[in-house]
């Protein structure tokens, strides 16, 4: 198990409510919010890891808060 904590750009906020706005599905959302913590957390906004594919999944908790 992984906890991660991480600041996550405004800009995914908006991806994935214009996602949810659209009718995207929980997979869809589920991609975009893995996209983005794999650049921001695992890439650390492109000084590492490059190539690394990221899979978002069994996620037991999330917590999310908009500051």
């Amino acid at each position: 198990m992984r906890w991660i904590t991480q600041y996550l750009p405004g800009e995914v906020a908006r991806e994935l409510f214009a996602a949810r706005d659209a009718g995207a599905g929980e997979q869809l959302q589920t991609v975009i919010l893995a996209r983005a913590l794999g650049h921001a957390y695992f890439r650390e906004w492109g000084h590492r890891a490059h190539g690394l594919h990221i899979a978002f999944s069994d996620v037991e908790f999330a917590d999310f808060s908009i500051g």
